[in-house]
């Protein structure tokens, strides 16, 4: 199959790795120039340093040679980056499927396939889980969820292999509240650690912050059967504890002392979880709920205030 991906950094890359050994022809698009210069000429993505790329990955700075002729695409830009990405593709898009990889919501809280649907007229899915891009470049076992309506059980035998297995679900609601808010609950794991809480403390967090994610999804429309899955449950877990985790990373600096803006300005990749955040919380308004979670993090982050006294209120 041709498969274009939107997005060259360290996912985007690894499901180029991991596609490619099927034989398919992919075709990267990356944003930077000279990023892309280096994937194509040295095989190598400096965001993803344990991959190799396979001759039959070809990687441009120009959307329209990656868009000329595919039968799939993959999105997987950041979150923030989804609206204008799809709206520069849109005019190479016929009928072809477009499975969405990024993690987060559009502008006033928009779920990404809505975002994307208003742009293309094919079939839109989503795609998440708790893979890490270090370990499934180097085919390492792991489990995703791929949501959407018809079509969806082709698609899986495109990407599942016997170290990549695939589950289906047509709830495309609760996949994206979960890959949305599982990242901000890791930055808060990740301010506990800085802080040198323990293990207790995270236990605690997690298995509140699954409870508020759940929360924001079943009065969003979604499946509550949905974060109990590898979409849920289990990106929570390899997201909030992962030394791989940017999220988490972020807010164990936080949780040292560090301000934030000074953590991501130190940053080669997006930190997801901050991005959402700023969106997120106008879901207490959307939802009636009260999310202590999501609400403590963002004045831990965005007003400066003292986690050990947002701790108290949770």
């Amino acid at each position: 199959m041709k498969i274009a991906i939107l997005g060259g950094g360290s996912w985007g890359t690894a499901l180029a790795v991991h596609l490619a050994k099927n034989d398919n022809g992919i075709k990267v698009w990356e944003f930077f120039e000279e990023q892309a210069k280096e994937m194509q000429e040295g095989r190598v993505c400096k965001l993803l340093p344990e991959a190799k790329l396979p001759e039959n990955i070809f990687v441009s700075h120009k959307i329209e040679e990656v868009l000329s002729d595919f039968e799939l695409l993959l999105l997987v830009v950041p979150s923030n980056h989804v609206e204008k990405t799809i709206e520069q593709a849109k005019e190479f898009i016929q009928e072809q499927a477009v499975i969405i990889c990024s993690k987060g919501f559009g502008s006033d809280l928009k779920f990404l396939s809505d975002v994307v649907k208003e742009k293309i007229s094919g079939e839109v899915y989503c795609l998440y889980g708790p893979t890490h891009a270090e370990e499934v470049c180097k085919d390492m076992y792991s489990g995703i969820v791929l949501a959407g309506g018809k079509g969806k059980e082709g698609l899986q035998k495109v990407i599942a292999s016997d170290s990549l297995k695939v589950d289906l679900t047509d709830d495309l609601i609760g996949v994206q509240v979960a890959a949305a808010l599982k990242n901000i609950l890791a930055v808060f794991v990740g301010v506990l650690d800085g802080m040198g809480l323990g293990d207790n403390a995270k236990a605690y967090i997690m298995t509140r912050g699954l409870q508020e994610i759940k929360d924001v999804g079943v009065a969003l429309g979604a499946k509550e059967e949905t974060f109990y899955g590898l979409a849920g449950i289990g990106d929570m877990i390899v997201t909030s504890t992962s030394p791989h985790s940017r999220n988490r990373s972020v807010g164990v600096e936080v949780g040292k002392g560090r301000k934030l803006q000074e953590v991501i300005d130190e940053m080669a990749m997006v930190a997801e979880g901050v991005t959402t955040l700023k969106e997120a919380i106008g879901l207490k308004e959307k939802t009636g709920l009260e999310l202590p979670l999501i609400s403590g993090l963002y004045e831990i982050l965005f007003e400066g205030k003292d986690p050990q006294e947002i701790l108290k209120g949770i």
